[in-house]
């Protein structure tokens, strides 16, 4: 039985934290970074990066910072 449909069978939804652990990712390293790592295409990785929101450390009035503001 596979780890996902496992966890599903003693009721334990495991999509929101495999969710949140690729968005907290995302806020760590740059899109391309992301993307090599895990094995995914640059557009589900940019995907996730905007998701996640501005990257941390990214000052509040810059443009990163103003461009998450804008999707909320």
């Amino acid at each position: 039985m596979a780890g996902t449909a496992r966890l599903t069978s003693y009721g334990l939804p495991s999509r929101r934290g495999r969710n949140s652990a690729l968005m907290d990712l995302a806020a760590q390293m740059p899109p391309a970074v992301l993307s090599e790592v895990l094995g995914v295409s640059i557009g589900a990785a940019t995907g996730w990066a905007a998701a996640g929101g501005p990257a941390r450390g990214t000052p509040p009035n810059s443009a990163a910072a103003r461009r998450a503001e804008t999707r909320v």
